[in-house]
């Protein structure tokens, strides 16, 4: 049951601690946000596909700002209470400083629940829906935008002509295709069908046509003309040609933990040190328990009987942020590079 100190203590920092998650969030997430979304709408995607896009890039800053949010936000809303004399107030009507841990450990619990479901469940799941989105998206433009009875130039080193495009989507007919990719003379398909392949788990983009016939010039003597009739054939793409780059692909940072342990479990079965999929489960929930650590950081700093307002208390908050992700990251890559060293 929560009494009156700590319904005030709450009323007064959550607003802070949401202002600074918003910031936080926002000033993170601008750069991947605009490289996807210019990638996406030269390619004239809709303004509601990349909408439902950016929101699935969130997650990816929730995990790293929440923490940082509940330090700050604590330490301007206490800060605020220490420079107007209120927590000199409360030490004197004997409120000591583990009084106040009760709504301080209560906010910083709520917010390593929410971090820790935001990289255990959250992340995965958007990182996978941004690639299903991306991938069906551009996947299915790349094929509408063929249009039938014109040269198409858009898949870089090929020049295409259809002479019919199924308004289902299903694909196109009459196709003739020359690809230029290589440093010979350019290859000619000429098929009855055609249309664009896509495999999401290997990102993998294809074009399959079907009943045709294959036509090439003799390199080393330009007399030889060849031809030869398939029933079936593949043209790989290049697909960085096609999909935006910097797109979040299926790494261990959006693997669940179980899919993390299964790697692990693989990787010491073939003899390779497992420590990279360890340290991301370690990693899912050392910094859920930063807003732990961030907590206490503030509580200390903030009750005190100094007179700097805010935005000393932002400054400091930025500090400690600051000390503490680069301690964590660092870390991190000299515990890689000392294993990696063992390794060889």
């Amino acid at each position: 049951m929560l009494r009156i100190l700590d319904r005030y203590i709450l009323r007064e920092t959550l607003p802070l601690i949401f202002l600074s998650l918003l910031v936080f969030t926002f000033v993170l997430m601008i750069p991947p946000i605009m490289q996807v979304a210019e990638a996406l709408i030269a390619k004239g995607v809709d303004s509601w596909t990349v909408a439902k896009l950016m929101f699935t890039l969130i997650p990816q800053g929730l995990g790293v700002t929440i923490p940082m949010a509940v330090l700050i936000g604590l330490l301007m809303g206490l800060g605020r209470m220490s420079t107007d004399r209120e927590m000199v107030a409360l030490q004197a009507c004997g409120v000591g400083i583990y009084r106040l841990l009760r709504p301080v450990l209560f906010l910083a619990s709520m917010a390593a629940i929410v971090t820790c479901y935001t990289l255990i469940e959250a992340l995965p799941d958007a990182n996978q829906a941004f690639r299903d989105i991306t991938y069906r998206t551009l996947a299915a433009r790349a094929e509408d935008e063929v249009k039938a009875r014109v040269f198409d130039e858009g898949l870089p080193g090929l020049v295409l002509y259809v002479n019919e495009v199924d308004i289902q989507g299903t694909g196109w007919s009459n196709v003739f295709l020359a690809d230029t990719r290589g440093n010979g003379p350019p290859q000619i398909y000429i098929s009855q069908e055609g249309r664009i392949l896509l495999d999401q788990d290997s990102r993998q983009v294809d074009i399959l046509l079907t009943s045709g016939a294959f036509h090439q010039v003799e390199p080393t003597n330009a007399a030889t003309y060849n031809i030869n009739r398939f029933d079936e054939v593949v043209l790989r793409l290049d697909p960085d040609t096609i999909f935006p780059e910097g797109g979040p692909q299926r790494g261990l940072t959006e693997m669940r933990i179980g899919e993390l342990q299964a790697q692990a479990n693989e990787m010491e079965t073939h003899g390779i040190s497992p420590h990279n999929p360890i340290m991301e489960i370690h990693q899912k929930f050392s910094i859920p328990l930063a807003c732990l650590v961030f907590a206490l950081i503030a509580l200390a700093l903030g009750v005190t009987n100094r007179k700097e307002g805010k935005l000393a208390s932002f400054a400091l908050g930025i500090g400690v942020i600051f000390a503490y992700y680069i301690i964590m990251f660092g870390a991190k890559a000299m515990a890689k590079g000392l294993l990696e060293q063992g390794e060889k």
